[in-house]
C-alpha cells in the first residue's frame, strides 16, 4: 500500500464512496486529497480543507472490507503533514483520532463551528458530533 495524490479515475470513485458513506461532500477538490492505494485499487481517501484561521481533516473514509488494518491511520497521519495551519476536524469516533494526536476542543475557529451544525444538520447519525484539535506529540506510539 502506498498513499499518493489520487489519479482522476481514483478521485471519481472517492466522490462516489463519499456519497454511500455519506461524508462530507462539499467543495470537492481532487488536489485536496491523499489516497491508500494497492495496486491501482483504492483502499482510503481523506482530505485537507484550507481556511483562513485553520485547517481541516475531512471526508475520511476506507472500503469497508478493508476497515480496522491500519489505512486510515496512516491516511491519517501523512494528511496532520499537509496541514498548513492548527489542524481540526469534526467526527463521531473520537476514539479513532485521540491516538493519533487529537484532544476534543471546546474553542475552535468559526469554521469549524459551521462545519459542526452543518453536519448536525444534514450528517444525521446517533452519535454526537465532536470538534476536536490535533496537538504535536500527543500522537501515541504504533
Amino acid at each position: 500500500m502506498h498513499i499518493e495524490k489520487p489519479s482522476a479515475q481514483q478521485f471519481n470513485e472517492i466522490i462516489r464512496l463519499i456519497g454511500q458513506f455519506e461524508l462530507d461532500d462539499r467543495e470537492l477538490q481532487s488536489t485536496q486529497f491523499l489516497a491508500a492505494v494497492s495496486e491501482n485499487a483504492l483502499l482510503g481517501f481523506g482530505r485537507i480543507r484550507e481556511y483562513a484561521a485553520c485547517s481541516e481533516l475531512c471526508s475520511l473514509g476506507v472500503v469497508e472490507p478493508l476497515r480496522s488494518k491500519g489505512i486510515g491511520s496512516k491516511l491519517v497521519q501523512q494528511l496532520i503533514r499537509q496541514a498548513q495551519q492548527p489542524l481540526y476536524l469534526v467526527c463521531i469516533i473520537p476514539g479513532f483520532f485521540e491516538p493519533l494526536g487529537f484532544k476534543q476542543a471546546l474553542d475552535y475557529p468559526p469554521e469549524l463551528a459551521q462545519k459542526l451544525d452543518y453536519c448536525r444538520e444534514s450528517l444525521s447519525v446517533p452519535e454526537e458530533y465532536v470538534v476536536m484539535k490535533y496537538e504535536q506529540g500527543a500522537a501515541k506510539r504504533f
